[in-house]
């Protein structure tokens, strides 16, 4: 089940995800309003959802027409539905109420262009337009979604395949926690079982946290600010937190963690012109950028990239791709594997020509070089997965790095190995152990194991691998099955750096 379930994840983006996650609760809301279920109208629901997405793309539409920048289309469907689900559904007739849930779509939408640094946008939009509602018109959210048990189902299944997907449990964990403890401590011991009852099942907790605290922009990538941010909101988000005789509400607790969140991470967005492409290996290209700023990262780190996609697919606009350059290099490589049947995406990168502009942003990654130049490495790569050993290797010959290192490197043919000049290089100046795993056309007497990586291999071309650290690359369940793999063999977990791509084809 697990395996089927990771499958659905491998195939459909993170935004394309949290879209029907939000469709689904709006559909189940509007099913249960003709049982009165919940405390909507069903004619009000869609009324007031068709509004809020009308308005939302038209003000989308004109940004991005006058600042003439690609817009993730997903994107404004998500705010869209997020809003019809926190704001009280209204008819025509109730023009008060109209005109909040208009401010609310259309100031949550314009800042992403206009509370921005360097076209990053600061603040999760929902949380600003619910806020402007709020103060310009007195129209509150009543986070309606949050506070129906029937919709509670819908809510948990759905959001577990988020944390799933974008693999953020361990910042979900500390916003429930940090909420759950200062519930206690501003609550009476008498008080706890209502109060516990009304913060995780009658409250925006746990539906804010799976849509909002997980949206990538503007959370921090890397794990202890997530973590940091986590509690920020989950704290702030607790009913008797205020200052004198102001409370505070969900949406403006995240607008204090998107503070904190900015402050702590990079700023910028890149403007990247393509100069060339280049082969790497079947079906396996490289494209290489000029940036229109320096991008000052650490090699195996990864950038979201934005491609102008006219008509997305299911798998969306917006991809997170490993960095396959190393900070040496005065040019940005964003290496791809093209498979049969490619996504609307890849189709895009298909076509772009040298010349054609994309934007990238949201720079991160744990999944880099120890400090301590004395630890002895060892890198496991599954296809494509080799993107960001070829950043670190790349890096390691430019600065002469010459600790000792083995790459174990598996493919399906011997023509799918990319960067083996990279690789050769690195065998000649550093020493580096390159051993290459192919799976049908292995050629004999060379450095190539006919079949797959497995506990044998490693035993045999890394003997004293309990004293390295290892790295490991690859598609998702190549990655879980070496952290089982390794930890049979003994290996630590401290020791063992994971990373994984979703497979989009």
């Amino acid at each position: 089940m697990i395996n089927r379930i990771d499958s659905f994840l491998n195939h459909i983006t993170m935004y394309r995800l949290v879209l029907y996650y939000v469709l689904a609760l709006l559909v189940g809301a509007f099913v249960l309003g003709f049982f009165g279920l919940v405390p909507h109208d069903p004619a009000a629901l869609t009324f007031s959802t068709v509004f809020i997405t009308g308005v939302c793309w038209l003000v989308n539409r004109a940004f991005a027409w006058a600042l003439n920048v690609p817009a993730n289309t997903e994107s404004i469907y998500i705010t869209a539905f997020i809003l019809a689900l926190i704001m009280p559904p209204v008819l025509p007739a109730d023009m008060p109420g109209l005109s909040g849930l208009a401010l609310a779509a259309g100031a949550a939408i314009a800042s992403k262009f206009l509370l921005a640094v360097y076209r990053k946008h600061i603040f999760n939009p929902v949380a600003v337009g619910v806020v402007a509602s709020y103060f310009l018109l007195d129209q509150p959210a009543t986070w309606w979604v949050g506070g129906n048990l029937e919709l509670l189902p819908i809510v948990l299944i759905g959001g577990l395949l988020i944390l799933r997907k974008v693999q953020r449990f361990e910042m979900f964990g500390i916003y429930v926690l940090a909420n759950f403890l200062v519930t206690a401590l501003t609550n009476t011991p008498d008080m706890y079982g209502e109060a516990f009852t009304q913060s995780f099942l009658y409250s925006p907790l746990l539906f804010a946290g799976f849509a909002m605290l997980t949206e990538p922009l503007t959370a921090p990538a890397a794990l202890f600010p997530s973590l940091a941010f986590g509690a920020i909101v989950g704290a702030i988000s607790t009913p008797n937190i205020h200052i004198g005789e102001f409370y505070f509400t969900p949406e403006m607790a995240f607008l204090v963690g998107n503070l904190f969140a900015w402050a702590v991470s990079p700023k910028f967005r890149f403007k990247l012109t393509l100069d060339r492409i280049e082969k790497q290996a079947a079906g396996c290209f490289d494209y290489v950028f000029k940036t229109n700023r320096p991008v000052r990262f650490a090699a195996g780190q990864y950038l979201d990239w934005t491609m102008p996609v006219r008509s997305p697919d299911n798998r969306g606009n917006r991809r997170s791709f490993t960095i396959a350059s190393a900070p040496s290099e005065n040019e940005l490589r964003l290496g791809v594997k093209f498979y049969a049947n490619p996504s609307a995406f890849k189709q895009s990168l298909l076509a772009l020509k040298p010349g054609d502009k994309i934007y990238a942003s949201q720079l991160a990654g744990e999944f880099v070089l120890p400090k301590n130049p004395d630890e002895k490495l060892a890198f496991i790569a599954g296809g494509i997965g080799v993107t960001p050993f070829r950043s670190m290797i790349q890096q390691m010959v430019d600065a002469q790095d010459k600790r000792s290192t083995v790459l174990l490197y598996g493919n399906n043919k011997a023509n799918e190995i990319a960067y083996a000049d990279v690789f050769n290089r690195a065998e000649r100046e550093l020493g580096l152990r390159t051993v290459y795993a192919v799976a049908q056309d292995a050629v004999p007497h060379s450095n190539m194991h006919h079949g797959f990586i497995d506990a044998a291999l490693i035993k045999r071309e890394v003997p004293d691998f309990k004293d390295r650290i290892f790295y490991v690359s690859g598609p998702r369940a190549m990655v879980v099955r070496f952290q089982k793999v390794l930890g049979e063999l003994g290996i630590a977990k401290s020791r063992i750096k994971t990373d994984f791509f979703p497979g989009f084809a």
